[in-house]
This record gives C-alpha cells, structure tokens and sequence, in this order.
C-alpha cells in the first residue's frame, strides 16, 4: 500500500487520511466500531500517541505524534505491544502468541531472537508502518467476518505533516472532530460516537482526553483545556450553552466571505472544507516551513513544495505547503 507522506527521523505530528476503496460506504456503526479497536490497538503496538480521530462511512481521520525512539524497547515491552495487537491469537508471520514470542526473545539461540526483535522494532515509531498495521489488521477482520477477499482500502494515504506546536495541533483536531458537524450528521461533535472527542468527554479514553488537553496550557487543568477545545470548536457560547447555538454558522454565507477576500475566526474556518487541512504536504508557520524543522523535513521530498500563507487566517501566520489553499462550503450530508 503506497502512500503520501513527509519523512522525518524526529518526533512528528501528522493529519491521515484513508479512503475505502471505490469511496464505496462499507464502514457501517458496528464496522467503526471494530475500527476504532483496532486503531487503539495498532496505536499500542506500533507506540504512537493518537491525539484524536474520525471514522466515517467511506474514510478516517486520525491525528498522530510519531516518535521513531518508540522502536527503542525492552524485551518486556515488546511483548506487551504484541500482546496488545494480537491479543491471544499467534500472528501468521511468526507462528508466536505473546507466550510464545516471550519464550523465542529469551531462549532461541541470540541470532533468532534478534531477527525477531528487528522485524518487531521496524514496524514501531513509523508513521507508514501504523497505518499498514492498522489497515491490514482491520482488512483481515473484515475479509473473514464478510466473507469477502481484496483490499478494503484505496490504495493510497495521506500525510499531512503539522507543526507540533499546540495551537495548530488543536486546530487541527478540531477540524477532525467537526466532520460530523460540517457532513450534517450530528448537531454537535460529542453526538458522533466514533471520534476522539466524543472518546475523551465519556470517559474511557484518558489518554485521548490528555492529548486534546495538551493543545491548551495553562486553561486551569483537563477540564478547562476541553472546555478552551470546545470553544475552538464551536464559536463564542459555546462553553457554557449545549443546544448547538455555535453549531448553527452558514457554511454558504461563510465560503462567500471566504472567497470575496473576507478573513475567517478560526471556528468559522473550521464550519468548511478547508482543503490546506487535507490536501497539503505540511502545514504550520511559514517560518517553520522555510527555515525549521517543516523545511527540514520537506527537503527530503523530490519537489519541496513553497509555503503559501492562508490567508483566511492571516492573524494566526498559518502557511501551507503544497495543495490548495483555498476552502469550500460542505454539502449537506457529505463527509470531508
């Protein structure tokens, strides 16, 4: 499965995107809910931080830290993270369950046991690594479960790579979260079961609920954090009301401003399909993305694309590299 993507050897943050096949609509409730198992899953395994996600009918949405050091483990962790993706089941490539694979690391003569820990390491702290592990784990269920043969997913995914710095990271999640909002199929993003946001406001997920935090210091703990995302998310009123009044923006009346030269606050921005959040090979400042690590890392690519400011956003000095810049309002019920 091939893909779009930046490299970097250092800590990463990266929008992915992932279409089914054909775009056709096969992730149904109970599909995505298998799905976001299996993204915790993967996400275990391969040690990468998810700071949120969506899974709609047709494709996902996962924002991700990726640390390469993740590979750097002991014996014991690496059983742990096996343990976490197969579960009690022997992977096919080995042969091994988790009680197996601690055996093979601890009497096999060293040579095996080194390749084993090798072919274990490569797959972690690799951003095209997580997504074949998640992808092709989830294709195995579905195969088996629909009786069905071939690939579930279009060949190609998409990277973004982000700015790690916290406000453009929340940005960014917001974005993710409000797919439901901007394809009309909830009032508010909490309503949308399969998402980060919704994961981390029930409870069950306090990692999720400590990387959206993350995006705002200093907001008086966790609480004050997601009530500053949910700010972000949905307009002045928001914190405090939840009838969805900062939900109800015209998406029209908003791309008409947009493109007749208007700048956008950022929720108003975040009511439409804002193609830099998709479509572009990285994004933050335009000094990070001309002379920092966003250079950096865009050096590596055949075309270094050149930075474009958004300029729906000109307070913020947001810039984009590569894709388009521009922004679109949704169709009613249509995922972005």
């Amino acid at each position: 499965m091939g893909e779009k993507r930046v490299i970097s050897e250092k800590i990463c943050v990266y929008h992915l995107i992932a279409r089914v096949v054909q775009r056709r609509r096969l992730l149904a409730d109970v599909q995505r809910e298998v799905w976001a198992g299996a993204l915790r899953r993967a996400a275990v395994f391969s040690g990468v931080e998810v700071i949120t996600y969506c899974c709609l009918q047709n494709h996902f949405h996962i924002l991700v830290r990726i640390d390469p050091a993740a590979k750097a483990c002991d014996d014991a962790e690496l059983v742990r993270r096996f343990r976490a993706l197969y579960g009690s089941a022997k992977a096919m490539w080995c042969g091994l369950d988790a009680a197996g694979l601690a055996h093979a690391l601890a009497h096999d003569p060293p040579e095996t046991a080194e390749r084993l820990r090798e072919r274990l390491r490569a797959r972690m702290g690799n951003v095209s690594e997580f997504m074949r592990t998640l992808r092709q784990r989830y294709t195995m269920w579905f195969n088996k479960t629909y009786d069905t043969v071939g690939t579930l997913w279009a060949e190609r995914f998409t990277s973004v790579l982000v700015q790690d710095t916290p406000w453009l990271v929340g940005l960014v999640a917001a974005y993710i979260d409000l797919n439901p909002v901007r394809a009309g199929l909830a009032a508010l993003p909490e309503d949308y079961r399969w998402s980060g946001y919704a994961a981390a406001l029930g409870g069950g997920d306090a990692e999720l609920r400590g990387a959206l935090a993350a995006c705002f210091p200093g907001e008086g703990g966790e609480d004050g954090a997601l009530a500053r995302y949910r700010l972000l998310m949905l307009g002045k009123g928001a914190v405090s009301k939840r009838d969805g009044t900062g939900a109800r923006i015209d998406p029209a009346a908003l791309a008409k401003a947009a493109a007749s030269g208007g700048e956008l606050e950022a929720h108003e921005l975040l009511r439409l399909r804002a193609r830099f959040f998709t479509r572009g090979k990285a994004l933050g400042t335009e000094a990070w993305l001309r002379g920092g690590a966003g250079a950096a890392a865009l050096s590596r690519l055949r075309k270094p694309p050149v930075p474009r400011p958004v300029e729906m956003l000109r307070h913020t000095e947001l810039a984009v590299a590569g894709g388009a810049s521009g922004v679109e309002a949704p169709l009613s019920a249509t995922e972005s």
